[in-house]
């Protein structure tokens, strides 16, 4: 017999916590300050899609990568005032745009395709854009049915005291741009400080953070995710956080770089995707980056987005440039503004068109184009393979697996943060004014302590902040274990095993148990340092919750029957 009886998740109980507790502790009065708001919105948390805030400094790529996640180009980008507002996308049964102002007067529903009137500065209607504080977008997506998405404009990478004069408080480099950043948001009525207190509001509504790098890696992106760090270390693990490299494809053509024997680079088979693989391991294992990301991830998102949407007709040119032969073609876009610039009697495709497909797919989704079509494949493969190429399908699983497995435990830990916070508030504030505690707040803080023990997912989230922050002394095979069992790969009881769908009842049965059983045994090692004793205890009573669940199908199964008999 099959799991296909058993419940579909074993989410634990913490799905209903919030609500539980607003409705045993019944109407509170107004010395319990926020706390019955608070309660109430993370009780709705819980039902609804996380909130996943795109992150990162201004011009990195995260209008891009949000367009190719969501496999549509929603986003506008390529214009440095499309940065300023937050654009947040969910998920709609018909396009739908809704524009949020400052002053809180009602928001107002625009044509779909007006995004870029309230995004792209207009001298006409700067007094409209100076109000405007979100739009919200909704769009059909599956994606979107389990996330919001959150463009943010782009947080500061140093809390200097010229923050408030420079845009390189968010890194932008060139002084040209500077100088027009600066205009534009003083017509706008901001400066760089404003728009990094905008990011830095939103990454604290989110349950997860995608913090977008840079290719480059320089200097000021460092600071930035030294930043990101100190300022959010506490409350942003990689739990709920990892880093994408964007723009990995800038790494080709490879100047500079040298191949495995040392000698310099070939583009016509180097792959700029392990390059940037190689630089976004090398900066996660900086001890800042480790403490806050799962992971940081290359990805090209400009190419991501061209596999998915690119129109049909531009195939015609890229079969034309297949014609060339590949050393040709890969020496003369080795200057890619000489490829796109000038013209050259041995390419069959005018200079304005070649630039217009690395404009839309950049030079080494061409090149790689061109390799595809020349080896006989037609337009969906070309597609397909040029989206795997991207890293796109990789991140996207990524979030589905990570952030979507561990949906309620990530929701969880963001209700009950802002819960203590509110608690902590309320007690400093008594102690100030000399004034008793509120009874509200103490008996706030005596439920969120009894949750600890009764609830499953506290001591998860913990066993997987001391995993993350290293140090335990377990083997390859029990952190595989630890990870599954927390959810990493589903929180179907056959997922939590890590066993495939359909695995017997039985099976299943036998597993847990002779799981729950080995980490028991691990739990009563004398020489077992405390942290991975506690860690140790976590994962085995989700290994006995994981049991009892299909203990209790197997009782429905076989009623009295020798559970004895469970292989």
């Amino acid at each position: 017999m099959t799991d296909t009886l058993l419940p579909p998740s074993v989410e634990g109980p913490h799905s209903r916590v919030f609500d539980r507790i607003a409705e045993e502790l019944g109407p509170m009065g107004p010395e319990a300050g926020n706390l019955p708001v608070i309660l109430r919105a993370a009780g709705i948390r819980m039902t609804q899609p996380m909130r996943v805030a795109v992150a990162g400094q201004i011009k990195r790529g995260k209008s891009t990568l949000v367009n190719a996640l969501l496999g549509e180009e929603v986003c506008e980008t390529g214009q440095l005032e499309l940065t300023f507002n937050v654009a947040e996308f969910h998920h709609a049964q018909r396009p739908r745009l809704l524009v949020h102002f400052k002053d809180g007067r009602p928001a107002e529903e625009w044509p779909p395709d007006a995004l870029s009137r309230l995004t792209v500065r207009d001298a006409a209607a700067l007094r409209r854009l100076r109000a405007i504080r979100k739009v919200e977008v909704g769009r059909p997506s599956a994606l979107l049915r389990r996330f919001r998405l959150v463009d943010t404009p782009g947080l500061g990478s140093v809390h200097g005291t010229d923050a408030d004069n420079t845009l390189s408080f968010l890194g932008i480099d060139d002084p040209v741009e500077r100088e027009d950043a600066a205009r534009v948001l003083g017509e706008l009525g901001g400066d760089a400080r404003s728009v990094h207190d905008l990011s830095a509001a939103e990454m604290d509504r989110a349950d997860a953070v995608v913090f977008v790098f840079s290719r480059g890696l320089g200097r000021a992106d460092q600071q930035a995710v030294d930043c990101f760090a100190g300022a959010y270390g506490a409350v942003v693990s990689p739990l709920k956080a990892f880093g994408v490299l964007s723009r990995s494809d800038q790494y080709w053509p490879p100047i500079g770089e040298t191949g495995r024997d040392g000698m310099p680079a070939d583009p016509l088979d180097h792959n700029p995707m392990e390059t940037a693989r190689r630089i976004a391991d090398a900066y996660a294992r900086r001890p800042a980056v480790r403490r806050v990301f799962r992971t940081v991830v290359p990805v090209a998102g400009l190419l991501g987005i061209a596999a998915q949407r690119m129109p049909s007709e531009a195939f015609g040119p890229l079969s034309e440039l297949a014609n060339v032969p590949p050393r040709q073609l890969a020496d003369l876009m080795e200057d890619v503004g000489h490829f796109c610039g000038r013209d050259h009697p041995q390419l069959p495709v005018p200079a304005g068109v070649r630039a217009d497909l690395v404009g839309r797919m950049g030079a080494w989704g061409v090149f790689l184009a061109c390799g595809l079509l020349r080896e006989g494949l037609g337009e969906d493969a070309v597609r397909r393979s040029l989206l795997e190429s991207s890293g796109v399908l990789a991140l996207r699983a990524l979030v589905l697996r990570h952030f979507g497995n561990r949906a309620g435990l990530i929701k969880l830990d963001h209700g009950r943060r802002e819960i203590a916070d509110e608690v902590s508030r309320l007690r400093a504030t008594a102690q100030l004014t000399g004034r008793p505690v509120p009874a509200a707040a103490d008996r706030v803080a005596a439920v969120l302590e009894r949750l600890q023990v009764t609830d499953p997912g506290p001591a998860e989230l913990a066993a997987l902040r001391a995993y993350y922050h290293g140090g335990l002394d377990l083997t390859a095979e029990q952190e595989s274990q630890l990870l599954a069992v927390t959810g990493e790969q589903g929180t179907s009881c056959a997922a939590r095993l890590g066993l495939p769908v359909g695995t017997p009842v039985g099976t299943l049965l036998a597993t847990a148990r002779r799981r729950a059983a080995q980490w028991a045994a691990l739990c009563s090692d004398p020489l077992l340092d405390g942290p991975t004793l506690t860690v140790a205890r976590a994962v085995l009573r989700s290994y006995e919750r994981v049991a009892d669940q299909i203990g209790r199908a197997w009782q429905l199964l076989y009623g009295d029957e020798d559970e004895g008999t469970a292989r």
